[in-house]
């Protein structure tokens, strides 16, 4: 499939497709960006966007569950790989934001970086 930055006519910006969701990105005129789009990451040879890069940390974590699992700890487990996923990518970030930006509680923010952390939980 697409791979980071499409060739684009000589003149005009690159444009970057995400490999799993097939989302593209431009610029306008004036405003191009020769890196990609923040958020946006290489992985396992692949490009992908933001909403994809969250969605495969919670589908790894769902996939290395035990198969016994109850459905209901498995879905724990993948908003906490999201959540986790936030605060590895940017560890700066303010705990309030990533709790809106994963849509959970600031506490279970506090959890994980602690839990990241190595500090009793």
């Amino acid at each position: 499939m697409s791979t980071a930055v499409k060739t684009a006519p000589k003149g005009s910006a690159p444009t970057w497709t995400c490999d799993r969701c097939e989302m593209t990105i431009s610029y306008l005129p004036g405003h191009e960006r020769r890196t990609r789009p923040n958020g946006w990451a290489k992985q396992g040879g692949g490009t992908y966007c933001l909403a994809c890069r969250r969605s495969i940390a919670a589908e790894q974590a769902f996939e290395a569950a035990p198969d016994d699992m109850p459905m209901e700890k498995r879905a724990k487990l993948r908003a906490t790989a999201v959540i986790d996923f936030e605060i590895k990518r940017d560890p700066d970030r303010p705990n309030g934001e990533i709790a809106k930006i994963v849509r959970c509680s600031v506490p279970a923010v506090l959890k994980a970086r602690k839990r990241l952390a190595g500090e009793k939980v």
